[in-house]
């Protein structure tokens, strides 16, 4: 409630070069999404999430990592949500200047555990799944690992369905 009216310099640092302030803009203005009763949010969406394309993985990771929580304060913003987070796989990250393909396998497999704990909020899972089937064959183990822990979450959540 305190910091909510000031929404907009929040905002304003997404844009800022001081990476610190930026990812704890990143998570600020996630954690504002549950009091957001002015709809800020979803007037920056599209620059919010576009922090996913690069160049700076840690922007994406934070990006991705706080996710849960809007989408927990906005389910009416789930799909859009992981649409953006899908799009991690097409991110170009840079380290040291240079494009930095294991820095996506990085932000890939934050994207992995992050739509695991929102499945349930998930209606389309179909492009989530298949999403994880081909992050099985990332050179990257512990994303191997957790794009089966998602795909097993999966099964257990259409079972659940079932009964």
């Amino acid at each position: 409630d305190l910091i909510y009216p000031y929404f907009d310099v929040f905002e304003e640092l997404l844009d800022g070069d001081n990476s610190l302030l930026k990812w704890g803009a990143i998570r600020t203005i996630a954690n504002l999404a549950c009091m957001d009763s002015q709809n800020r949010f979803e007037a920056i969406f599209r620059k919010y999430y576009g922090l996913i394309a690069g160049p700076v993985m840690i922007s994406a990771a934070n990006v991705i990592g706080s996710s849960p929580m809007i989408a927990a304060a906005k389910p009416a913003l789930a799909g859009r949500i992981v649409k953006e987070i899908l799009k991690v796989e097409k991110a170009c990250f840079e380290l040291d200047g240079q494009p930095s393909p294991e820095c996506r396998n990085v932000a890939i497999g934050h994207a992995l555990c992050v739509l695991e704990k929102i499945f349930d909020r998930i209606r389309q899972k179909k492009p989530v799944l298949e999403f994880a089937r081909r992050q099985l064959l990332n050179r990257r183990p512990s994303v191997r690992k957790q794009a089966e822990r998602l795909l097993k979450a999966a099964g257990r959540h259409a079972r659940r369905a079932q009964a």
